[in-house]
């Protein structure tokens, strides 16, 4: 008798570890993603089935890509993994990608590992995550040309030696990869940036602040480090689609204040003006 309730027991313990397997598999897991799609105003793209664990542990892995049209935001070979073991309190998570383009940004090779503090049935609330990979802002060799050409004329003028750095900085950083690593924190719907650190060459940035995800809206500050000595301090506040950057170096003799927008027509190819401005500021 004993052991024919025990097998009883048994195959109901299994049988409700496969209805919460379909359930969370076949109805929550979807549903959560079109939650996201919706809320996002997303469109991911599932690169095959994903895959949900109960035992051992609980875990799930989905491979994906992602895109955000309006945005200018697209995600290739996403991957996702979250694992909560049942005598941990907090859910682990690790986030890598191929490459993320938003607009003129590419960052290749992420790699993400957090934690998760807080959540509900349909979103994570609250989590904490530590991200490092490639940077790079994504010009076409017109663009490079460009910028290799301003930078000729200005390392030539007589102007403070401030503007020689600034100007070293941009090529570099707009031209090749720097590797960075960070900090964050996403806290309902706000994302707090511990810190950023990007390093390249001689080249040290740094940067900390906030993001509003609802309103769009950055609060940033950033400081730069050229061999080892503070040069220069940088503010970005606004919409994200044009924030306004303020830049002034240690010396005081660099103290620019510009929209994005005015810094991406330079870019297509309207070198005279910053030339008139270096030469005005000089």
């Amino acid at each position: 008798m004993i052991k024919k309730i025990l097998l009883l027991l048994f195959l109901l313990f299994f049988c409700t570890l496969f209805i919460i397997y379909y359930l969370i598999d076949k109805i929550y897991i979807n549903n959560y993603i079109k939650n996201l799609e919706e809320t996002l105003k997303i469109n991911i793209y599932l690169e095959e089935p994903h895959q949900f664990i109960i035992i051992p542990h609980l875990a799930l892995l989905v491979n994906f890509n992602l895109d955000k049209k309006e945005k200018k935001i697209i995600l290739k070979g996403g991957k996702f993994n979250i694992k909560k073991n049942y005598n941990r309190k907090k859910a682990i998570f690790n986030f890598n990608s191929d490459n993320i383009k938003i607009d003129k940004f590419n960052v290749d090779n992420l790699v993400t590992s957090g934690e998760i503090n807080e959540y509900d049935f349909n979103n994570l609330l609250k989590f904490t995550i530590f991200a490092e990979g490639n940077l790079l802002y994504n010009i076409n060799t017109e663009e490079k040309n460009s910028l290799k050409f301003v930078n000729l004329i200005i390392q030539r003028l007589n102007i403070p030696e401030a503007y020689k750095k600034l100007s070293d900085l941009s090529l570099h950083y707009l031209n090749d990869k720097s590797f960075f690593t960070s900090k964050i924190y996403f806290d309902k719907g706000l994302i707090l940036i511990d810190y950023f650190e990007s390093k390249q060459k001689d080249f040290l940035i740094t940067l900390n602040g906030e993001y509003n995800l609802e309103k769009e809206l950055v609060d940033l500050k950033a400081n730069i480090k050229i061999k080892d000595k503070n040069t220069f301090d940088i503010k970005i506040i606004g919409n994200l689609d044009n924030p306004n950057i303020k830049i002034l170096s240690t010396d005081k003799t660099v103290d620019f204040n510009f929209n994005i927008n005015d810094f991406n027509q330079i870019l297509d190819g309207n070198i005279e003006n910053i030339l008139k401005s270096v030469i005005t500021n000089e």
